[in-house]
């Protein structure tokens, strides 16, 4: 019988082909050749089939820095089998790094930060360079925002920053920043905070309508009230923003050397669902000492002061400043130090290490891309604070000008310095009532929104602000101000960020971290400033001067009622002054310990002195040369 290959072949009970006896095999040259041979072979893989199957070696690809430790064993003098067997790859790969190593180093000291997930093909310098760029740029883009940069932008930025790093080269290769580089760049930088045009946020929205079961969830679980749900979250101020229409702004950029970023400060604000209480604002600014406070007791300001080269949010805040303000808070209204905080994702959080930093404190942090639509805080309440913060500069500079006719804004705006800032702050953060602080929690926990008597909306605050600030500025006048529109005033309360130049991120790429400023040497200090204490001749000086302007008040008014509820306010406002006054004369008064040490003569104690020049007692010593008489000699 002669099969051919295209024949049915006769199976067993498993499937597979039964092997032929000699007579059924064809007849040909090689027992092994022919159809007989392959018949064999699948018999033999059928047969394997029932074996345990080995397991397959995974192929690993070596990031750039295992490289570098393989190309370090090889420089001390390791050979490429000895090190293939300390990591567990072949040999030949070891070669094959041993032979790229300029490449690969160059790739390390030129591209991707160490945790970056890279392949093993070294890619051009020029795009390494661009890339590691626009990775910086997007981090300061969205670190602040906490939001998303559009793909398009992108893509744009992308091919600027490349036409920058390749300026002066030949043979350039062109760029076309492409789709599918897009997709590749952020799997290499594990970058999430873009999005492709037009895409939906439905998935944003989904994950925000889940954040908010479960947090209603824990609250009723954990029985938290009102007052012991928090929530915190940072925005960036350009603290002497006036309008980018306005001949300040144009005027200003326009100097030479001028950066946007040094008028910057971060801001973290903090307030309980119940709208009665709000922390000290957290203010992170770029000096360590300007000196506009110089001499200052940082723990004595509106504002809890940090300081940071790039104005970027540290996480001591929760340590240092939330839990010891909350935990008082609390037991001033009776209530068990349980607190829940909430805040987003941001990496200045630190989530991992707040998760669990403190016993009665439980952190829940926000999906990626929800804040816009479930913080509270982003629901305008730091919309409303900065519009107090423009009104209130606005203000100042008016008053500034109807006091010395010769002042300009240009001189008011250049002498605004950190000090006032932090002044304007304290009065704006004051200034957000209650009812506006408790109304935004609505879009995550509704059930906590009380009914406020003749309650304003935020909405409605916000407008009235923006009013406000329009008037100011038509009565300051000049160009931008005489015809300011209400999209002036919402793009200084808008949220943005300092967009870095191509040299600030090639500043960046050379260090590692943020820009330097060259501010930084004039205003900050090498050391800190010492803190003069007052004394008690200053707050006399001050003291003796009020009573003058009283008592020239009381004479010069016709309205006795009137100068007289001056000096009843005044005074108090000076009373904590007149305790200090108080205190140290005290002090000045009482005898030092160590008088009382002192050798006494003649049974007689030291009297303490009453005069503030001098506190040493005046002894008599017996005369030393006096010759002892008759009667003690014997």
């Amino acid at each position: 019988m002669s099969l051919s290959r295209g024949a049915s072949e006769p199976k067993d009970r498993r499937g597979c082909p039964q092997r032929q006896s000699s007579t059924e095999r064809p007849s040909g040259g090689c027992s092994d050749g022919g159809w007989g041979g392959s018949a064999f072979k699948m018999t033999a893989k059928c047969s394997a089939e029932v074996l345990p199957a080995v397991p397959k070696r995974k192929k690993a690809v070596m990031c750039l820095m295992e490289k570098i430790r393989v190309l370090d064993k090889l420089r001390s003098g390791m050979s490429c089998s000895a090190v293939g067997r300390e990591f567990n790859v072949n040999e030949s790969t070891i070669r094959y790094i041993k032979k790229k190593e300029k490449e690969i180093r160059r790739s390390v000291r030129e591209a991707a930060p160490e945790s970056a997930k890279v392949t093993s093909i070294v890619r051009e310098e020029a795009m390494e360079k661009m890339e590691k760029r626009l990775n910086l740029w997007i981090h300061e883009m969205t670190t602040d925002k906490k939001g998303v940069v559009d793909s398009i932008v992108v893509r744009l930025k992308a091919k600027e920053i490349y036409g920058h790093v390749t300026q002066g080269q030949k043979n350039v290769k062109p760029f076309s920043a492409s789709a599918g580089w897009l997709a590749r760049f952020k799997r290499r930088y594990g970058v999430k905070n873009i999005k492709l045009a037009g895409e939906a946020s439905s998935a944003d929205q989904e994950a925000a309508q889940e954040f908010k079961k479960h947090l209603l969830s824990v609250i009723e679980e954990k029985g938290y009230v009102e007052e012991q749900v928090f929530t915190a979250d940072e925005t960036g101020l350009f603290y002497k923003d006036v309008g980018k229409r306005t001949y300040i702004t144009q005027m200003a950029s326009q100097a030479p050397g001028f950066k946007s970023s040094q008028d910057y400060a971060t801001l973290l604000l903090c307030a309980n669902a119940k709208g009665d209480f709000k922390c000290k604002p957290l203010m992170v600014y770029r000096a360590q000492n300007p000196q506009a406070v110089t001499g200052k007791s940082v723990n004595h300001m509106p504002v809890h002061w940090r300081w940071n080269k790039k104005a970027w949010m540290t996480s001591d805040w929760f340590h240092n400043c939330f839990i010891p303000e909350v935990e008082c808070y609390l037991q001033g209204r009776n209530l068990a130090f349980k607190v829940l905080l909430i805040l987003d994702d941001a990496p200045v959080h630190c989530c991992e290490e707040l998760r669990n930093a403190h016993p009665n404190v439980e952190v829940l942090f926000m999906p990626p891309n929800t804040t816009s639509l479930i913080q509270p805080l982003d629901q305008g309440i730091i919309k409303a604070f900065k519009a107090h913060y423009t009104r209130e500069l606005y203000s100042k500079a008016l008053e500034a000008l109807k006091a010395n006719k010769e002042t300009t804004m240009m001189d008011y705006w250049k002498s605004v310095t950190i000090r006032n800032v932090i002044d304007y702050v304290g009065t704006a953060w004051d200034s957000i009532k209650q009812a506006t602080i408790n109304n935004c929690w609505k879009s995550v926990w509704p059930d906590c929104v009380e009914n406020f008597e003749g309650f304003e909306s935020v909405t409605e605050s916000i407008k009235n602000s923006v009013k406000n600030i329009m008037h100011i500025a038509r009565q300051i006048s000049g160009e931008g101000f005489d015809d300011m529109k209400e999209d002036d005033v919402e793009e200084i309360l808008a949220e943005k960020a300092v967009e870095p130049t191509n040299e600030d991120l090639d500043e960046m790429a050379k260090h590692g971290t943020g820009v330097s400023n060259d501010e930084d040497s004039d205003e900050s200090q090498t050391k800190t400033s010492r803190i003069v204490p007052l004394t008690v001749a200053k707050i006399s000086e001050w003291n003796s001067a009020l009573e003058k302007i009283f008592n020239d008040m009381e004479e010069c008014d016709p309205m006795l009622d009137r100068s007289l509820k001056f000096k009843h306010l005044t005074s108090t406002a000076f009373a904590p002054y007149a305790e200090m006054l108080k205190d140290l004369r005290q002090k000045a008064k009482q005898t030092r310990l160590t008088q009382f040490f002192e050798p006494v003569w003649e049974g007689k104690l030291p009297v303490p002195s009453t005069s503030q020049e001098s506190q040493t007692p005046k002894v008599e010593l017996p005369d030393v040369n006096m010759p002892p008489s008759s009667s003690s000699a014997e």
